[in-house]
């Protein structure tokens, strides 16, 4: 009987030890290190250099990085063709995402009548002009043309009547004299007609504006010849249309009333005889 109960006790430490090692192999497989999960990634267009707020943006100022999926933003752009031509809205940081509300199409600009400034080159402004279709090549003038500044100015001079007053002195009168000028040359166009066109209507139809004014970019200092012209009554003012690859700058003389007469050979009237009493 002793030694039956001896060998329950071995069989029953044989058991236990069985027992400790299997749950000991178990526990040792579930600590091992968790499966490894595959990140997802796109590409993304990110700057490499900082963009100050509306500058132009040069394709070697961007480049293409690849990004967790996860934290893409929607309107993220990834290709380095998609900033030509464009200008940025806001500052962008170097290594940050370029998204498409940060940019402005220059091309758009014209198209949408928007955001004018960024249409305007270094060194130049926008000046509009009240034009009609008599003034503007019968409405031939576009955004991007060339243009030939014509001003006629009227004068007020004096001239001898060929009376003699009862002081012995001949007469005088005040007439008007015009001279006509080439005043600026090649001078670009940058839209016709009004900015900030309304949007469509619900129904899908654009307000079309009146092309009543021509914009144009020229130096500071033309742009006060313009400013002048415009506020002055005795000025009148003509645009002459340029061909597309014309950009020859002429010398040219002022038209006058002896202009005509010199260069076409008019001859003067003979005054009317005296018919006595």
């Amino acid at each position: 009987m002793l030694r039956r109960g001896r060998l329950l006790i071995f069989l029953g430490l044989i058991l236990a030890i069985v027992a400790a090692g299997g749950t000991y192999y178990i526990l040792q497989r579930g600590v091992g290190p968790a499966p490894e999960v595959e990140m997802r990634t796109k590409p993304v267009l990110i700057a490499l250099q900082p963009i100050e707020e509306r500058a132009d943006i040069p394709v070697e100022a961007v480049g293409t990085k690849e990004w967790p999926e996860e934290s893409v933003p929607a309107n993220a752009l990834n290709n380095p063709a998609d900033v030509v031509g464009k200008a940025a809205m806001v500052p962008i940081l170097e290594g940050q995402i370029i998204r498409s509300d940060m940019l402005i199409d220059k091309e758009k600009v014209l198209e949408e009548g928007s955001f004018a400034a960024f249409a305007i080159p270094e060194g130049k402004v926008a000046f509009a002009v009240p034009i009609d279709n008599i003034h503007s090549v019968a409405g031939a003038i576009q955004a991007g043309d060339f243009v030939d500044v014509l001003v006629t100015i009227t004068f007020q001079v004096q001239r001898q009547t060929g009376v003699v007053t009862e002081e012995g002195e001949e007469g005088l009168e005040s007439v008007q004299a015009l001279t006509t000028q080439l005043a600026l040359q090649d001078v670009e166009v940058l839209r016709v007609g009004a900015w900030n066109v309304p949007p469509p209507t619900e129904e899908g139809e654009a307000a079309i504006p009146p092309q009543d004014f021509l914009t144009l970019l020229v130096s500071q200092q033309d742009a006060l010849v313009l400013k002048y012209a415009r506020d002055d009554p005795n000025f009148n003012a003509d645009f002459a249309l340029r061909g597309v690859k014309d950009h020859t700058i002429v010398s040219t003389e002022s038209v006058t009333q002896e202009y005509i007469l010199r260069r076409f050979k008019v001859t003067l009237p003979a005054p009317p005889p005296t018919i006595g009493p």
